[in-house]
């Protein structure tokens, strides 16, 4: 299936590892040109060399950057269409918040998920939407979490964090649907990704048991047996970016083999 993703341009945060590198992959294989940011330089550099494997220098530029922070959006933005003078595409994308029990938290810590996970992919998607309307044509893709459908003990400040980002992607995505740009959510479950590793670590540590026992008991409660890949989280961001979505809008997609159990 042709995409339509060829020559078109996209930014996508949090791009060194994990769903991140994936999303990144996806869309180069689809002939797209990445801007790929992340806070880890080495990181970086490193899923630099393995998407230039994939495509070619040129469809590739890294720009070491802390999304939570104002002037890193706006640096990415400017160098990004300073170098392929368009963008097209926008996968917002920064780690969760660390867990913590909602009765204990302090305001810092709430302000500080809110600048993470909000702020971020309201400041972000503010500064691509006039270079989209100009060209009538976008794709605004948060990566957040099936937590905001079905809570995960004590991950509080990323569910509420992410959960703001649900209500201003619907609102978003009336506003700019006449301009054909669209505004989506995915929402993986258990995909293996460097975070879900530490944090089965430290629900062992907690527990005093072991990590890989429970993640396989976790595999067990999904009904495909099994925890997601990242690869498959890139696939269904490539998919929603491409012209054959061009109709899908104002959505959030669960990408969780079954697990979650309510019915809408």
């Amino acid at each position: 299936m042709n995409l339509g993703l060829k020559d078109r341009v996209a930014i996508v945060g949090g791009a060194s590892k994990g769903m991140g590198k994936a999303a990144a992959m996806a869309l180069v294989r689809e002939g797209a040109f990445v801007t790929i940011c992340a806070r880890t330089e080495a990181d970086l550099r490193k899923a630099e060399i393995e998407i230039i494997r994939v495509a070619s220098q040129q469809h590739v530029l890294a720009i070491p950057a802390d999304l939570s922070k104002p002037e890193s959006i706006r640096l990415v933005a400017r160098d990004t269409f300073n170098r392929f003078e368009r963008i097209d595409i926008v996968v917002n994308n920064i780690g969760g918040p660390p867990p913590g029990r909602p009765s204990d938290l302090a305001d810092q810590r709430w302000y500080d998920a809110m600048e993470q996970n909000f702020m971020s992919a309201m400041r972000m998607s503010r500064e691509v939407i006039p270079y989209m309307k100009q060209q009538r044509w976008g794709r605004i893709i948060n990566l957040l979490s099936n937590a905001v459908k079905e809570p995960v003990l004590n991950l509080v400040l990323s569910t509420s964090s992410r959960l703001a980002v649900v209500g201003y992607a619907k609102m978003l995505s009336n506003e700019l649907a006449r301009f054909n740009i669209t505004v989506n959510n995915v929402l993986p479950g258990q995909v293996m990704t460097d975070r879900m590793t530490s944090l089965y670590g430290a629900m062992a540590r907690e527990q005093g048991g072991d990590a890989e026992q429970l993640m396989k008991e976790a595999a067990h409660r999904i009904p495909m047996r099994r925890l997601g890949r990242p690869e498959e989280m890139g696939d269904l961001i490539a998919f929603l970016a491409s012209e054959r979505a061009g109709y899908i809008t104002g959505q959030s997609v669960s990408l969780d083999g079954g697990a979650l159990a309510g019915i809408i």
